[in-house]
């Protein structure tokens, strides 16, 4: 791919197929549950961020026309050969999405989530067999030109660490939302530009308990911490009670960080509204990066912006079906 004139993402993670079972309660063991639907969907953490960051940088007519937009987005990792991987490559492009870095390895299933849903909360329970994910190598993932680089780490650790030292080398601007979460060696954080994580992750990287994560907790000590190791903005997503932000800027000012509320939406399923939210997050960061004055990204606009677009997500049921379009953000305000 050619270096693009306009912002640039490139996603590097998973594709799984979504195998979504919704159902009144979780069985206990040895229980057998009627539930109450099944569907075969598209996931993987790393290609819903990728659909989020198509779909919230232009509307569901711009797509259908194949008409430009101001962001290029890269997919980047790995299907198998097997009888989901076209419709899911097809299913991207639908979406705006370049996809001539997803490699298909033969011999190899396309990575799969068994996903169970709680209808009364809405939360969700989730199995992931890898297949494709992790056949995936280092070498040439980045795309040359890619202003933004957002990795997750359901693709083998060693290809996200090295992927992710060749774009600090190159100067692109570094999301990371480490999820599923394991402790990081410290020089993952040196140059990070952009740390997302949720509660969970949060206590597992600065090695806290989970209860110690929370709304009254002191969330800016705790952003310190990935800032003092090097990351330059960190966001601490709260679920219901909002989302946590701080910047390296207020640390060394010492101020405080932000704390702005969630959307008070009804919740169906929350199964992509941190993948929306991160996508969201990463136009934002890409806009801002590409525009005449690329020191000056406002963090709290990119925040609310993620925060109504993930609203919106957590109202639908599904995964990547559930994100929604630029055009159905802009309507809410």
């Amino acid at each position: 791919m050619s270096t693009p004139s306009i912002p640039s993402i490139a996603v590097i993670g998973s594709l799984n197929v979504d195998l979504v079972t919704r159902t009144p309660r979780i069985p206990a063991g040895g229980e057998t549950l009627a539930s109450k639907s099944f569907n075969i969907g598209f996931g993987g953490k790393g290609a819903n961020q990728a659909v989020a960051c198509a779909r919230l940088s232009r509307t569901k007519v711009q797509a259908a026309q194949h008409a430009e937009t101001d962001v290029a987005v890269q997919m980047v990792g790995a299907v198998g050969t097997d009888t989901f991987a076209d419709d899911f490559l097809t299913s991207l492009k639908e979406d705006g999405l370049d996809v001539s870095l997803v490699e298909k390895v033969g011999g190899l299933n396309t990575g799969v989530a068994v996903i169970l849903v709680e209808e009364d909360t809405g939360e969700n329970r989730i199995l992931i067999s890898p297949g494709a994910n992790e056949a995936i190598r280092p070498q040439g993932l980045l795309p040359k030109g890619a202003g933004v680089a957002v990795f997750q780490l359901e693709i083998p650790k060693d290809v996200v660490f090295a992927t992710m030292a060749e774009a600090k080398k190159k100067g692109t601007i570094i999301i990371l939302n480490p999820a599923p979460a394991i402790p990081l060696p410290k020089e993952v954080f040196h140059g990070l530009h952009h740390l997302i994580v949720n509660e969970s992750e949060a206590a597992i990287l600065s090695h806290r308990s989970p209860d110690q994560i929370n709304p009254d907790a002191d969330l800016s000590a705790i952003a310190g911490e990935f800032i003092d190791a090097g990351v330059g903005h960190v966001i601490i997503t709260l679920g219901s009670h909002g989302v946590f932000f701080q910047t390296a800027t207020k640390h060394q000012q010492r101020t405080v960080g932000t704390l702005i509320p969630a959307e008070p939406v009804p919740v169906v399923d929350t199964t992509a509204a941190g993948d929306t939210f991160v996508g969201a997050y990463a136009v934002s960061v890409a806009r801002a990066s590409h525009g005449p004055n690329p020191a000056k990204f406002d963090i709290a606009s990119a925040v609310a912006f993620a925060n109504r677009a993930a609203s919106i997500t957590v109202q639908r049921p599904g995964a990547q079906s559930a994100i929604p379009w630029l055009d159905e953000v802009s309507m809410v305000q």
